[in-house]
């Protein structure tokens, strides 16, 4: 009277004692398993621990430098002008005399190159920056652009747009030609009040 039962590749009479499965160790076992070492931490020095502990005496240096020294702002006293004073006006005239003098003078631009055209520019319009300064125009903040193309009889329209103060604020161009290149400058003069 005993039946046949058949599991897997196992048969099993049902007489018999049924054996037991061996079960998988699930992830929180394992979990647990390893939580549970009794070897002591890893106390080595490493890169990473190196790095951390650089970043960390760096920010703590900073927060004592910034403690130890206050901020000092120099104090002006305010001039209530809202006018530049009588012959301090941005002047174009004088302005279009140095652009024309710096572009005109400076080499490179015998022939155009489109690479180092954005080396040109960047240089043309810091020169010019520099020079205009020299001017002298107090409380003036000046805008400098420089647009440098290749001369092929293109046609170019070059436009600005500024909101100023018609009575103090003003600009300068100034347009270089030669057989390869066209160099475009201008100048904007916004007083400060």
């Amino acid at each position: 009277m005993f039946r046949r039962f058949t599991i897997g590749n196992a048969s099993i009479k049902s007489g018999d004692a049924v054996p037991k499965r061996r079960r998988n160790p699930s992830s929180s076992d394992t979990k647990s398993q390893k939580s549970v070492s009794l070897a002591p931490p890893k106390t080595g020095i490493n890169f990473f621990r190196i790095v951390a502990a650089t970043k960390a005496w760096q920010r703590l240096a900073k927060q004592r430098a910034a403690k130890r020294s206050p901020k000092l702002t120099p104090k002006c006293e305010n001039t209530y002008r809202l006018e530049p004073a009588e012959g301090q006006h941005f002047s174009p005239q004088k302005v279009e005399l140095v652009m024309k003098n710096v572009i005109e003078n400076h080499p490179g631009l015998d022939q155009y190159n489109h690479i180092r055209s954005k080396l040109l520019v960047r240089d043309l319009s810091e020169k010019i920056n520099e020079k205009v300064k020299e001017l002298d125009f107090p409380r003036y903040k000046l805008v400098c652009n420089v647009i440098i193309m290749e001369k092929k009889d293109q046609g170019v329209n070059i436009a600005s747009r500024c909101i100023w103060n018609q009575q103090t604020d003003n600009f300068a161009s100034y347009t270089y030609k030669n057989g390869a290149a066209i160099v475009v400058a201008y100048v904007h003069g916004v007083y400060l009040e």
